[in-house]
């Protein structure tokens, strides 16, 4: 039922847009002369120089909308590759020892072995 009802909407659209498209070719009929930088253009209409701009400003809009997201997607790209860049880099700095992890760890080894009533000689391996 709802796939009817947007194939139906869908159909309104598009003969409301060939109604109203005819209605403005057929008001805006009136030739007209048009003199540009270099050239004159003679027996233009109206409604043919209204769908020529429309069509133009959308061209300059959907290029500049293109560049703007080609900029996006680069600059996803090299955020991307940064990212991937800095991870392997911690990744890489988790794995390396701790500066003075093996005098931190012979501490707790000794502490260990006092409090289990060892001398601190044999935590070491001395005896």
């Amino acid at each position: 039922m709802r796939r009817l009802l947007f194939w139906l909407l869908g159909v309104a659209l598009f003969l409301g847009a060939l109604i109203l498209g005819w209605k403005l070719a057929a008001a805006n009929a009136t030739p007209l002369n048009v003199d540009l930088i270099g050239i004159t253009l003679e027996g233009v209409r109206v409604w043919q120089l209204v769908l020529a701009s429309m069509a133009t400003g959308g061209g300059v809009v959907g290029l500049g909308a293109s560049i703007l997201g080609a900029r996006g997607w680069l600059l996803r790209v090299r955020y991307r590759s940064t990212i991937r860049l800095l991870e392997s880099e911690l990744h890489q700095m988790r794995s390396l020892p701790l500066a003075g992890a093996t005098e931190a760890l012979r501490t707790e080894e000794r502490g260990a072995a006092v409090l289990h009533g060892e001398s601190a000689g044999a935590a070491d391996g001395q005896v």
